[in-house]
């Protein structure tokens, strides 16, 4: 019972980590940032695949040329620079692309633009657990059974030979 209780308060370690990891990500969230892991290298070198970006919503007015900006095109999220505006439209680019996108996007598909904060390597896990819910079932399972089994009291009793009704008649 020992090595098991050692075992999972390891494991409720580590689930502590990666729940203090998420609130650290979710933090900039309460300033209005949005979090986004980056999931191609199109925007290579500014961001790496697997950092965790923040975009914010703004006027269309506040984004110019050079801003880098994150837009809704088909139903997925697609971050790169702004190249020019033409028309009221962004004509965008990824930095190691060396064409202009396709098309123009609209301010109506510009979900924000991304601000300086980005965090390397950690969208990587954020992605895995996002799209392995059952990861998240086996943490809350850890830490579950750590709560149990710390509640589980093991003490040794020991017990006189008074007490087991082998008592001498005086």
């Amino acid at each position: 019972m020992a090595a098991l209780k050692i075992i999972v308060r390891i494991l409720s370690y580590i689930c502590y980590a990666i729940i203090g990891i998420y609130a650290l990500i979710c933090l900039p969230m309460v300033a209005g940032n949005k979090p986004v892991v980056v999931l191609s290298g199109s925007m290579r070198p500014t961001y790496e695949v697997g950092t965790i970006i923040y975009y914010k919503s703004v006027p269309k007015e506040e984004i110019r040329d050079n801003d880098i900006i994150t837009y809704e095109m088909k139903g997925t999220l697609v971050t790169h620079r702004v190249k020019k505006i033409v028309n009221g439209e962004f004509v965008t680019q990824g930095d190691a692309n060396n064409i202009e996108d396709g098309k123009a996007v609209p301010y109506e598909s510009v979900q924000g633009k991304v601000g300086g904060l980005a965090i390397p390597i950690l969208g990587f896990g954020v992605q895995f657990i996002n799209e392995h819910i059952w990861v998240f079932v086996i943490l809350i399972a850890i830490l579950v059974a750590e709560f149990l089994l710390s509640n589980i009291k093991s003490d040794k009793i020991s017990v006189s030979e008074k007490g087991r009704g082998h008592e001498k008649d005086e």
